[in-house]
């Protein structure tokens, strides 16, 4: 059972990239035009309708051990609501958020599920949720939409390198709300390991510690160092930065101590007679009253 990360604030775990780049986007003065023509706009809700209809919808009754294990990576990070969890049939470890903030869902695809352990999985389902519990989602939503709402909205233009710039880093931020979900530095570097190209043949094989040092070597020996690959990612047409870079933010952040210092800050509970997340600390939950725990 993972710890319950009582009262995570998405600014705990907030790449620095990723804060620094949507400061730039949040500048640009046609933004609130931009995003209040998204949240409006026919085309893009009757394409999230379409892609609702099309696929798998993960539920208890349906799926129930994939509805348990996405359940549990909500409820360890806290979110405010269960989003709606679909499968997408595809080959490739792939998955991605959708819809608006207030109904955001995920949409994993089947290669994801067949080819990741339990604790790999819920790394990338908690990747996903990490977007919309920072926030994330409605800005996915107007770059992938972007060069249709160019012709509609005047100056939206201007959003297009600034929006994509920080599509790239927020993925640092949500790679750390991944590996809060599963709580498993290995099974986070194992699966952008697998996601980095690594042939199924040899999942049961190959080293994760192999994996860990070919990030550390590609630091050292780049004489710029992950600042320099960072504006160059900048200027190229990427969807994510490269996978060998998200490790070795990772495993940054995971030994300069502020994964385990998050981890340390947020530790609870759940009330077992409201439901409600309260500090381990407390003897009455604040919520129903109740004085009866498991511990």
């Amino acid at each position: 059972m993972k710890q319950t990360l009582v009262n995570l604030n998405p600014a705990d775990y907030e790449h620095p990239f990723d804060r620094a780049a949507l400061n730039r986007v949040k500048a640009i003065p046609v933004l609130p035009s931009v995003m209040n023509f998204t949240l409006n706009w026919a085309a893009v809700n009757w394409k999230i309708l379409t892609m609702c209809g099309n696929n798998f919808h993960v539920t208890r009754d349906a799926c129930p051990d994939l509805y348990e294990l996405s359940d549990e990576v909500f409820k360890t990070l806290q979110l405010n609501f269960a989003p709606d969890l679909y499968m997408e049939q595809s080959y490739y470890i792939n998955a991605y958020t959708t819809g608006h903030e207030e109904k955001a869902f995920i949409c994993v695809s089947t290669g994801a599920v067949d080819k990741l352990s339990d604790e790999e999985l819920q790394f990338v389902i908690g990747h996903e949720a990490g977007h919309i519990k920072s926030g994330h989602v409605l800005y996915h939503v107007m770059l992938a939409y972007l060069t249709a709402i160019v012709s509609k909205v005047p100056g939206s233009g201007l959003l297009k390198v600034p929006l994509m710039y920080w599509n790239r880093m927020s993925e640092f931020t949500a790679d750390r709300a991944g590996l809060l979900a599963c709580q498993d530095l290995n099974a986070a570097l194992s699966a952008i390991m697998k996601m980095s190209g690594l042939p199924e043949k040899y999942y049961k094989t190959a080293s994760v510690d192999g994996f860990i040092k070919q990030a550390r070597d590609f630091v050292e020996t780049n004489s710029h160092g992950v600042n320099s690959a960072m504006r160059l990612i900048e200027i190229i047409d990427e969807d994510h930065p490269w996978t060998v870079i998200r490790a070795s933010e990772l495993i940054k952040w995971y030994e300069n101590g502020d994964y385990q210092r998050i981890l340390d800050g947020a530790r609870g509970r759940i009330c077992p007679q409201c439901k409600s997340p309260i500090s381990d600390t407390v003897t009455e939950c604040p919520i129903c009253g109740n004085t009866k725990f498991d511990d």
